[in-house]
């Protein structure tokens, strides 16, 4: 079980190969929007992102090699509407992912699946008005700490990554604080969450305007400006973490394979039409064909993009189905479906 809040509103939407979780909603972007005469911007952003999110870079590189081939932003999107969240209109833009992927292929543009990795930040602050703390996703009461916190939104939804904050009970809480010189955080929090990487910094305000961080980034401030310095320093070293993890991720689209697939536990049509819609939803689907059936078991043969290694990490992650087993001098991947 992980005892980890998911980062506010994308990561409630949303769901490396090691840790990775599964994004349910990976081609469906929400883009904050103030009123309809903003549509066609808002349209635009989420061309964006989702060209980001697929292909793992932030770089506007691969968006205009899709724009200069001759392509709309509107050619990849089948519906958009507005929606309202928390008070807030958003844009919610559903991308054809057939034709984004068959786009990608076209271009030589590699691709992520839905499996994506998971970052850990312990960040530890000592601002000299109370004890020192673990950010979270409770409540915060400074600036510093709102800023962490809308950039790990906004860099999650953007790259699809989970960026997460740990939620700590009284137990952890107690041994940190009893062995802390002793209890090495990172394995600490290693073992207790399940994460790709762990990103470890403390922040100290050491006098008026003086400020001192330690850990995986370093750096110290005499500035009255303080949060801006830090948060480009952080985004800087994060953005280069996210960028080292999803290219470890990238599915060689050169490579086409073929798998086969059985899914136990089908009872039902209903089974049936909800675990053959996983498999069609996976980013490295090309093409399936039922090649048999049997009481409650049902054989597909999958033509994919990429490996078996690939195509497991995507099975590996799906909240209905399960690898009970994999054989890999037939390219088998033996599945279950787990009943709602």
């Amino acid at each position: 079980m992980r005892y980890i809040k998911h980062t506010v509103f994308c990561l409630i939407i949303f769901s490396n190969t090691c840790f990775g979780k599964e994004f349910d909603k990976l081609f469906t972007i929400y883009t904050p929007i103030e009123d309809r005469s903003q549509i066609e911007n808002s349209i635009n952003k989420s061309f964006n992102t989702m060209i980001y999110r697929l292909s793992g870079k932030n770089s506007p590189t691969n968006i205009w090699k899709i724009i200069n081939a001759g392509n709309s932003r509107k050619d990849f999107i089948k519906s958009y509407s507005v929606v309202n969240n928390n008070e807030n209109n958003l844009l919610e833009v559903n991308f054809n992912k057939n034709l984004l992927i068959s786009k990608f292929k076209e271009l030589s543009i590699p691709f992520i699946g839905n499996s994506r990795p998971t970052i850990l930040f312990l960040i530890k602050i000592d601002s000299g008005l109370k004890d020192p703390y673990y950010l979270s996703f409770q409540e915060s009461d400074s600036d510093l700490e709102k800023n962490i916190k809308n950039y790990l939104t906004k860099a999650s939804q953007s790259r699809g990554i989970f960026l997460e904050l740990p939620e700590l009970d009284l137990l952890d809480l107690n041994n940190l604080n009893n062995y802390e010189k002793i209890v090495n955080s990172k394995q600490f929090f290693g073992d207790k969450y399940l994460t790709d990487e762990i990103i470890n910094i403390d922040i100290s305000k050491t006098g008026i305007n003086k400020w001192s961080v330690s850990g995986d980034i370093t750096l110290t401030s005499g500035d009255q400006n303080f949060n801006e310095i830090f948060i480009k320093a952080f985004g800087e070293y994060t953005d280069e973490s996210i960028n080292l993890l999803l290219n470890d991720n990238l599915i060689d689209i050169t490579k086409v394979s073929s798998v086969n697939i059985s899914i136990e536990n089908i009872n039902s049509y209903q089974d049936y039409k909800k675990s053959k819609k996983i498999i069609e939803d996976l980013v490295g689907t090309r093409d399936i064909n039922i090649s048999k059936f049997n009481t409650n078991t049902i054989y597909y043969q999958l033509s994919i993009y990429g490996d078996l290694k690939s195509i497991i990490y995507e099975f590996k992650d799906t909240s209905l189905l399960s690898i009970v087993d994999v054989i890999d001098d037939t390219s088998t991947i033996q599945l279950q479906y787990k009943n709602e």
